[in-house]
């Protein structure tokens, strides 16, 4: 019944986190507390949490935006009790055709993928005679400005190795995606659309949250989680910053107005 009620919360959460990020006006202190820690952004300050956890914006009303250089990526699930979060490529989002060719990278002194991850390699306007060579389970079509081309195929990284196909580094563009392992690519519903459903479902990376068990105490403590302007973490009490929790049991409303910006 715990263990539900976590995840029936996280995904809550996840909602009131994404319609709290589509607004334009300051959030109220109450509304605030729909932010989980160590995430922050729209209108919730930098001091909301530490460096690398930033939601740039909300696509689409319902998807939080986190940014990994100069790729975008939807927030599809937090899950707060594993440290877990479901992500899946912007420029991916239905389709299989990216405007660039960037491999997918994340912040890895923070993020990392977990065990239920697969990268293929998806490999672009090949030519003819490179294209000729490759299974038609593994061919996909590319729609872009107005034309469907065939010419392009995808590879799962794990077996990649062990196919022999001459000229695959002739084919104009190449990038990496991580997939679940669950989602499974089934060719008889044709490979477009098993590649969309795979892009769409997302994959899962962990997040290094050392700070949740000083979060945990400082909010069981009546404070408030958040960082300084170093970005080291601090609770906020009733009577100021402090380090883990508040004395006392020190009861205190989410980031009150003797706060920058807030309130």
């Amino acid at each position: 019944m715990e263990a539900h009620h976590l995840a029936l919360s996280s995904l809550i959460t996840l909602s009131f986190l994404a319609i709290l990020l589509s607004a334009v006006v300051p959030m109220s202190v109450e509304e605030s507390k729909t932010i989980p820690y160590p995430f922050w952004g729209g209108n919730r300050p930098e001091h909301s949490g530490p460096q690398g956890f930033k939601l740039e914006y909300c696509y689409d009303d319902e998807y939080p935006i986190i940014k990994f250089e100069e790729l975008e990526f939807l927030i599809l699930n937090i899950s707060e009790s594993q440290d877990i979060m479901t992500i899946a490529r912007l420029d991916l989002w239905g389709g299989s055709c990216p405007q660039t060719s960037l491999n997918t990278s994340l912040n890895y002194s923070i993020f990392d993928y977990t065990s239920t991850v697969l990268n293929i390699t998806l490999f672009y306007d090949c030519p003819p005679q490179v294209i000729i060579l490759i299974p038609v389970q593994n061919k996909f079509t590319c729609s872009l400005k107005g034309s469907d081309r065939k010419n392009n195929a995808y590879f799962v990284n794990e077996s990649l190795a062990k196919i022999h196909i001459p000229g695959l580094a002739q084919c104009r563009g190449k990038i990496r995606v991580p997939i679940s392992r669950n989602a499974i690519i089934d060719e008889s519903a044709g490979v477009d659309q098993a590649l969309h459903e795979a892009f769409n479902q997302g994959f899962e990376v962990d997040y290094d949250a050392l700070d949740n068990i000083a979060c945990n105490g400082c909010v069981e403590s009546g404070g408030n989680c958040g960082s300084n302007v170093i970005h080291q973490f601090v609770c906020f009490c009733r009577d100021g910053e402090r380090s883990y929790n508040c004395p006392d049991n020190n009861m205190y409303s989410l980031f009150s107005s003797h706060l920058p910006g807030l309130g």
